[in-house]
C-alpha cells in the first residue's frame, strides 16, 4: 500500500478535524430535518457514540452519514474501515444504512451493499492520511457510479442558483 491522493485545490477544502466534524454535523442535522418534513422522528445519538449518527424512531432505522465533497473531484466516495489501527467506519458500523452527501445528491444505501460493491469489483484498499488527520486511515475509493447503481434512494438537492 503506497502513498495516495494527491492534493488539489478546492475552495471547499477541509482543513483541520474540527471542521470536518462540523461538516459531518451539518450533514447530519439537514437529513434530519428533511425526515422531520416527512413527519418522521430523527433522533441523534449524542456523544462519542461509534455505531451510527443517528435513528428513526417510527422505523428503529439506524443512520450512516458520510460527507464526501470531495467525490465532485475524484468520482470516488472515501468508505473508510480503520483509523488508528482500530476498526472504523464500514467495519464498525451499526447502521442500517448509510447516506453518502455529495455535492449534488444524498445517496442512501446499505453497508452489506458496499461490502458486495468492494468485494464483486475487486476494489484496493488504500492507506492515506486524510486532511486534519494526524495518522493515516484504511479505506477504500468506491467510484460514484457503482455506490449510485447500488442505492436504495438518490435524492437530489435542490440548486439555490
Amino acid at each position: 500500500m503506497g502513498k495516495l491522493i494527491d492534493r488539489y485545490e478546492d475552495t471547499q477544502k477541509i482543513e483541520s478535524f474540527g471542521e470536518d466534524l462540523k461538516a459531518g454535523e451539518e450533514s447530519e442535522h439537514e437529513l434530519m430535518a428533511m425526515a422531520r418534513e416527512k413527519g418522521l422522528t430523527p433522533v441523534k445519538i449524542q456523544g462519542k457514540f461509534k455505531p451510527y449518527d443517528f435513528f428513526i424512531a417510527e422505523t428503529k432505522k439506524a443512520y450512516e452519514v458520510k460527507r464526501d465533497w470531495k467525490s465532485k473531484h475524484t468520482g470516488n466516495v472515501v468508505v473508510e474501515i480503520e483509523m488508528y489501527n482500530q476498526p472504523s467506519g464500514l467495519m464498525a458500523t451499526k447502521a442500517d444504512l448509510w447516506v453518502f452527501d455529495l455535492p449534488d445528491c444524498f445517496i442512501t444505501i446499505e453497508p452489506d451493499k458496499i461490502k458486495d460493491i468492494i468485494l464483486t469489483h475487486g476494489i484496493k484498499l488504500v492507506k492515506f492520511i486524510g486532511n486534519g488527520d494526524t495518522e493515516s486511515k484504511r479505506a477504500y475509493l468506491v467510484k460514484r457510479e457503482l455506490i449510485e447503481l447500488n442505492a436504495n434512494k438518490i435524492t437530489k438537492k435542490v440548486s439555490d442558483e
